[in-house]
């Protein structure tokens, strides 16, 4: 027979395990996510000349399929050409965005700056921040 105290532990263990998340098991990156994959991506594929179309992301699409994918698609929007800063230097790079979910400027969304931090802002915001060029 188990002891109500251990019953109670287990079932605790139980209810924890399915917690409430607005991103469960399985379902993928949070856009965030998706997004800080993006900057990565454009940071690797950088180097003298920065990356201008999705072509040249292509030889990272294994490693970030599912930001590949979500540029391809267009529902993450890529403002290309733009010089993104080395690791050391993010922290003192302009909050620019360099990166954002198609539907930010219509219904707000998640965006990507060139320090590397990410937002999520209302359309207003997004109409009002400054574009990385």
């Amino acid at each position: 027979m188990i002891r109500p105290t251990a019953f109670a532990f287990l079932l605790s263990i139980l209810v924890g395990c399915g917690g409430n998340s607005s991103n469960p098991a399985g379902a993928g990156p949070d856009k965030a996510s998706e997004l800080q994959d993006v900057g990565t991506m454009l940071q690797l594929a950088g180097g003298a000349k920065p990356a201008s179309k999705l072509a040249d992301l292509a030889k990272l699409e294994g490693n970030f399929p599912v930001a590949f994918a979500a540029i391809k698609s267009g529902e993450i929007v890529v403002n290309w050409g733009v010089k993104i800063p080395g690791e050391g230097d993010m922290a003192s790079a302009p909050a620019d965005v360099i990166a954002y979910e198609k539907k930010a400027a219509t219904e707000g969304g998640v965006v990507l700056y060139l320090n590397g931090k990410t937002a999520k802002l209302t359309s207003n915001q997004f109409k009002a921040a400054k574009m990385a060029k």
